[in-house]
């Protein structure tokens, strides 16, 4: 049993990062783009907090991707970008009905990459 196409209709960066050696030799990360697939992209909650004195929010969200030879690469360490938002990977989890299916629950707003 597949996924209708209609329910994957966000359209979302997937980025790497890339380590290398700055000009002064220190260590840069540097995100490079792998590919853009399309996702489900559903909210389950949020919160507000204080950060520095600043208030900020975060979000939890899951992420749902068909498994493709981008897809197949992914792990925790890389990043989605969807309208301008950073969504940093938690896990990359199988998806237990549709096994073309790739959960990845996500955090949004606390950490931007």
């Amino acid at each position: 049993m597949s996924i209708a196409a209609g329910k994957l209709d966000k359209r979302v960066l997937i980025q790497r990062p890339e380590i290398s050696k700055g000009t002064l030799g220190d260590i840069e990360k540097n995100w490079v783009d792998v590919g853009k697939v399309w996702a489900n992209i559903s909210y389950l909650s949020g919160r507000e907090f204080v950060k520095n004195g600043l208030d900020s929010a975060s979000s939890t969200v899951s992420i749902r991707v068909r498994r493709n030879s981008i897809t197949a690469a992914i792990t925790p360490e890389y990043r989605i970008m969807y309208k301008g938002s950073i969504f940093n990977i938690q896990a990359v989890l199988p998806d237990s009905v549709h096994s073309e299916m790739i959960n990845l629950p996500c955090v949004t707003g606390i950490n931007e990459g």
